[in-house]
C-alpha cells in the first residue's frame, strides 16, 4: 500500500527557505514526514514543521501533489505546501533534526534531496494551478533509496524510534 506524507516549503519575509539536516541521512531536507491514523495531509504538514524544526506554521497555499512510483510498498503520495511561520522556538525540535536553518532561495545547500530542490523550485514559481508530478529516480538512486530505508527501519527498530 503506497505511503502518504506532507511537507512544507517555508519562507521567511526574506525569502529564505527553512530546511532541517536529517539526523539519519546528514543532508538537508524540507520538514515533511508520513500521514498518522486518521489525520489530513493538512494536519500532518503543521506537525511535521513543528516536530521537526519546532516553529509553528500556517499552510499558505497547496503547491501540488507529487508521485513517487520507485518507493517502497507500492510508491509515495507527497502533498506540499508553502507556509509562514507564525511561533514556535527552533530550539525545540524533536530528535529527526540535527539543525534547523535558514537558506536564501538561490544559495542552497550541496547536500540536499534532489525531490526537495523541485518542491522548492515550484513553490517559488507562485503559479496558480495545483501540479500533479511524478519524480523517479535512476534505478542506481531507486536501490540506494530502498537499502537507505530499510536500515533505517532496522536502526529505528534496534534504538527503538518511532
Amino acid at each position: 500500500m503506497p505511503t502518504r506524507g506532507s511537507s512544507v516549503v517555508v519562507f521567511n519575509p526574506n525569502r529564505e527557505v527553512l530546511l532541517i539536516l536529517r539526523e539519519d541521512a546528514h543532508i538537508w531536507a524540507l520538514p515533511a514526514g508520513r500521514l498518522e491514523p486518521g489525520e489530513t495531509y493538512e494536519q500532518a504538514a503543521v506537525r511535521e514543521v513543528r516536530e521537526e524544526t519546532g516553529y509553528e506554521v500556517e499552510l499558505e497555499r497547496l503547491v501540488g501533489k507529487y508521485w513517487r512510483p520507485q518507493y517502497p510498498n507500492g510508491g509515495n503520495e507527497m502533498w506540499v505546501y508553502v507556509g509562514r511561520v507564525t511561533g514556535g522556538d527552533p530550539s525545540d525540535h524533536d530528535w529527526e533534526s540535527l539543525e534547523v536553518r535558514w537558506f536564501p532561495v538561490d544559495a542552497l545547500p550541496r547536500r540536499m534531496y534532489k525531490l526537495a530542490r523541485e518542491h522548492i523550485e515550484d513553490a517559488c514559481a507562485s503559479s496558480a494551478v495545483l501540479l500533479e508530478k511524478e519524480q523517479r529516480f535512476s534505478r542506481a538512486g531507486a536501490a540506494l533509496l530502498t537499502c537507505f530505508l530499510a536500515l533505517r527501519r532496522v536502526r529505528n527498530w534496534i534504538m527503538r524510534r518511532p
